[in-house]
């Protein structure tokens, strides 16, 4: 994740985090590190929740994992489930999989999801959990343009006006079935 992606997560987090929202993140180095690093400094920790793929000894990590960051958060008085994908004998992959559609679960307002690729696996299945569940998915591309923002369905990305992100729609007929 680029510096100044770091700071757009910061920002528009904190700026929830005042408003009174929390917060569910994974594991991962780029958005669930910058998020967790923003503990205690700017979020208080109650209001984040952090689903860890990995156990409380860093036993389970995968190269993605910011087994750093999740330790600090934990010290910091922050709530982590360990092994939230799986037990340890469950591939990484899969239990990173199996985690990343645990928080989606655990969300009630919405998805903020943070490209630093547009072909990020795991952020591409968290927006799809999310579309599932009927929950809106805000996506901020960071370092690339908006139209290569990954098609997540029968919709489109359009503008967000709150935030300098692009909101999925999904397509009128899709609403009748």
């Amino acid at each position: 994740m680029p510096a100044n992606g770091s700071t757009l997560i910061i920002q528009i987090s904190s700026e929830l985090a005042a408003r009174g929202s929390s917060f569910v993140v994974g594991c991962c180095s780029g958005a669930d590190s910058a998020l967790l690093s923003a503990v205690p400094g700017s979020i208080p920790p109650s209001m984040v929740r952090c689903l860890s793929a990995f156990n409380s000894k860093g036993e389970g990590a995968a190269p993605s994992s910011a087994v750093d960051q999740v330790f600090e958060f934990s010290r910091s008085g922050g709530s982590v489930e360990w092994l939230a994908g799986g037990v340890l004998s469950i591939y990484p992959w899969v239990r990173l999989a199996n985690r990343t559609k645990q928080v989606i679960n655990s969300a009630n307002a919405g998805l903020l999801v943070f490209f630093s690729s547009p072909r990020s696996r795991g952020s591409i299945l968290a927006c799809r959990c999310a579309i599932s569940r009927n929950l809106p998915v805000i996506a901020f591309p960071i370092g690339f343009s908006s139209s290569e923002l990954p098609v997540l369905g029968r919709g489109y990305w359009a503008k967000n006006t709150d935030y300098k992100g692009y909101l999925w729609i999904k397509k009128q007929q899709d609403i009748f079935i």
